[in-house]
């Protein structure tokens, strides 16, 4: 079977599945799973079968979208085209032809079968693809959007730095860009004058950000405030950041520049950085580490009672420091931290993030009491994902976290900034998935033993030991790569979401009742038949194995060596078909239920052939197939009825082997012959 009839098979299933009662589900499963096939599907809804996605593209790019008076499935159809089109990012072609899809939509009902966030996101659409007058015809008079959305899109059309057709004098424009701060009694925004920056065009217009009437140390002292900015290979953002925090109303402050190994190439930043204030120090490191071992070196080295963090190109409002230190104080000597919000912007200070509204929680502007690390432990030595971990990790064991729900800064936009690259609309980076999954299993059996003991305390040898499995690549060139297993002897490849399903409470069950399993790897990826609007997550029941270190969590990006790959359910093939996958795999087996033979939603059962075709693409292997050992004898005897052309075995490579059974590449070339 060539790829394109297993797009063709999938697209049929998908087209005939859930989706065709509802396309909302379907585009969100396109935009998580990147799968073509799901696009198809829901042009083939949206134009009856007229339109493949590339001729559709075409024709709307040419003449414009079909009929906006469509009926309300195929309208939302063709909505969900326009979202997968824009979601993407793929190119600007398909960017434009979105916005010209939601203009068409928009007349009579203003989209209105859709929610907010969705609204918002065809709004931002039409932003993003240049069509500033439209979009300014429609923000007029509307209703049913975040004020937020609404404001930060009006914002951006008043952008004198921005593409916009309809910026404003910048004074006029400065004023609604300070709106969201001034309406919380906060000193309004503005550029400083151009030439107070480096580089040869000048700074950019986000770093001249001010703030009017704001006098440093101005505000009452206190407990001293360690300020912890990790940097690599910094730019003039560096200083930004850094001169944000020496302009604090708050005094007592000590600022630690973490220089992660940059190299010589940047000792003149970072002198630049120490001279801005005496209350700066650099802080060198040996070897490359991270974020977060840069964080744990300066702890090691600060003296504040108080701790709070920066990233390396952002920009605190002068009273960030200033309110979280008086929300701390205001919660109680009980109160582990506080946290603020922030205002996402580019370089030129606009706003739009698809799918995501401006303002935000700033997972940096933690601001915790030291006393909270002797109990809790510091942040995860990894490379990614740590802040978010460890914030729920003190939440669930020493109290909440204290917001402050002010925007106390604005953080940078760009290409490649830590994290920001892996989160689009709809769609995060699947070694995000599963280190959330992870991490939220232990913090689970955490919240348990401090239910039974009363108190639980982590030590930093605890997660150098890493409590529960991390992504591999999470782990490059730092300590804890040496704990992650070089070679996994078998791995399962299944969707394992709740409630459990046949193949997960067998798995389950042969985990727990085997003390001496081997390690084993577990990819957790959703099926076709999925109707969520988010991605499931993973089952608890896989909880006790994950955490003893009997599973370690993979996915599609690990580049992991496995020796035996089982996929336990046939259906999460399909959606990784065109993906990229760097899980190396030696040998594939494929255990098979009555589930795949049987017809779906659709009426068409699993594709054997083009799953076996996808096996072979990625690792140069066909898949050994096996009847499912949680099977009974009858539904065994219905898998053979159903596929008399596949060889199968029973439960496991080695009888495979015995029997010296053929695997379907030889069987299709037999048929040839």
């Amino acid at each position: 079977m060539t790829s394109d009839a297993a797009t063709s098979w999938l697209t049929w299933q998908l087209r005939h599945g859930p989706g065709a009662r509802d396309p909302v589900p379907l585009f969100h499963q396109a935009l998580r799973s990147r799968s073509p096939a799901a696009l198809e599907a829901l042009v083939d809804l949206a134009t009856c079968g007229s339109h493949d996605a590339a001729s559709l593209l075409q024709t709307v790019l040419a003449d414009g979208p079909p009929r906006a008076s469509l009926q309300p499935r195929r309208r939302r159809a063709l909505a969900g085209v326009a979202f997968v089109w824009a979601g993407m990012l793929r190119s600007p072609e398909q960017l434009r032809a979105a916005a010209l899809v939601f203009e068409a939509l928009w007349p009579g009902d203003g989209l209105s079968w859709l929610g907010p966030q969705l609204r918002m996101t065809s709004l931002q659409t039409l932003y993003l693809a240049g069509r500033y007058d439209q979009l300014s015809t429609l923000l007029s008079g509307l209703e049913g959007l975040h004020p937020d959305a609404a404001h930060y899109l009006r914002v951006d059309l008043a952008n004198p730095h921005g593409p916009s057709s309809l910026a404003l004098e910048e004074a006029a424009w400065e004023q609604l860009l300070s709106a969201r701060f001034v309406e919380r009694d906060l000193a309004p925004l503005q550029l400083r004058d151009a030439d107070s920056g480096a580089g040869t065009d000048g700074p950019s217009a986000f770093d001249r950000l001010a703030a009017a009437g704001s006098v440093a140390g101005s505000a009452p002292g206190g407990d001293l405030v360690t300020v912890i900015m990790p940097s690599w290979c910094p730019d003039e953002g560096l200083l930004t950041a850094v001169r944000s925090i020496t302009e604090q109303t708050y005094p007592d402050l000590e600022i630690v520049v973490v220089d992660d190994c940059s190299g010589p190439g940047y000792a003149d930043v970072y002198a630049q950085v120490a001279a801005l204030d005496p209350r700066v120090r650099v802080l060198p490191m040996e070897r490359n580490g991270g974020s977060y071992l840069g964080r744990a070196a300066a702890i090691e080295t600060s003296r504040g009672s108080l701790i709070t963090f920066q990233d390396a190109d952002d920009w605190s409002h002068p009273s960030r420091i200033e309110h979280q230190v008086r929300a701390l104080e205001q919660a109680g000597p009980e109160a582990p931290m506080t946290r603020s919000r922030a205002v996402r912007a580019k370089d030129d200070l606009t706003h739009q993030w698809l799918g995501y509204r401006a303002v935000r929680e700033n997972a940096s502007s933690l601001l915790l009491r030291r006393s909270v690390l002797d109990r809790t432990g510091g942040f995860l030595p990894v490379r990614k994902g740590a802040d978010s971990e460890f914030a729920e990790r003190v939440s669930r064991l020493h109290g909440r976290i204290v917001d402050v729900e002010i925007p106390l800064a604005v953080t940078r936009l760009r290409a490649g900034s830590l994290s920001r690259g892996d989160f689009t609309f709809s769609w995060a980076a699947p070694e995000r998935r599963a280190f959330r999954a992870s991490f939220m299993a232990w913090h689970r059996r955490l919240s348990r033993r401090r239910k039974a003991e009363g108190e639980v305390t982590i030590d930093d040898a605890t997660l150098a030991g890493l409590p529960f499995p991390v992504p591999r690549s999470w782990t490059r060139g730092l300590p804890v790569e040496r704990q992650l297993p070089a070679r996994l002897d078998t791995a399962y490849l299944g969707s394992f979401t709740s409630p459990p399903s046949r193949a997960t409470a067998w798995l389950s069950a042969e985990l727990r009742g085997s003390a001496d399993a081997e390690q084993a790897g577990l990819w957790h990826q959703e099926g076709h038949a999925a109707t969520d609007l988010r991605r499931a997550e993973l089952d608890r029941s896989l909880d006790d194995p994950l955490l003893d270190h009997r599973l370690w969590l993979l996915s599609r990006m690990d580049a992991q060596s496995v020796g035996r790959l089982v996929v336990l359910d046939l259906s999460v093939l399909a959606l990784l078909g065109g993906q990229e996958v760097r899980v190396r795999a030696e040998e594939v087996e494929v255990w098979l239920s009555t589930e795949t033979v049987r017809p779906g939603p659709s009426g068409l059962p699993e594709d054997v052939l083009g799953a076996s075709d996808l096996v072979r693409s990625w690792w140069g292997v066909r898949p050994r197939w096996v009847i499912a050992p949680w099977l009974e004898e009858s539904e065994a005897q219905e898998l053979r009825l159903a596929l008399p052309g596949l060889d199968l075995t029973v439960d496991g490579a080695d009888d495979l082997r015995a029997r010296g059974a053929v695997d379907l590449g030889v069987r299709e070339a037999s048929d040839a012959r």
